[in-house]
């Protein structure tokens, strides 16, 4: 799009020809952008599910070993 300006402040608005290349260039970059943008989003996605899925299992392994303890805690506070 800075060639558009550039263009427009030298040759003007009259000539679409002008224009037309640099709205080319424009929109080669935004396709290669978003060539790179998308793929990175759903890796972005993908592990970050992996991330909260073994938070979660973590979260349940903590749970069960806190479990433990309190058992043990309490057998051990009767005699046991």
């Amino acid at each position: 799009m800075i060639q558009v300006f550039s263009a427009i402040t030298t040759h003007g608005v009259g000539n679409p020809a002008v224009l037309a290349d640099g709205i080319a260039v424009a929109l080669i970059t935004t396709a290669a952008g978003l060539s790179v943008a998308i793929p990175a989003l759903i890796g972005y996605r993908y592990l970050r599910g992996r991330v909260d899925a073994l938070v979660v299992q973590m979260e349940k392994e903590a749970i069960k070993l806190v479990e433990a303890l309190r058992q043990k805690r309490y057998l051990d506070s009767r005699g046991q």
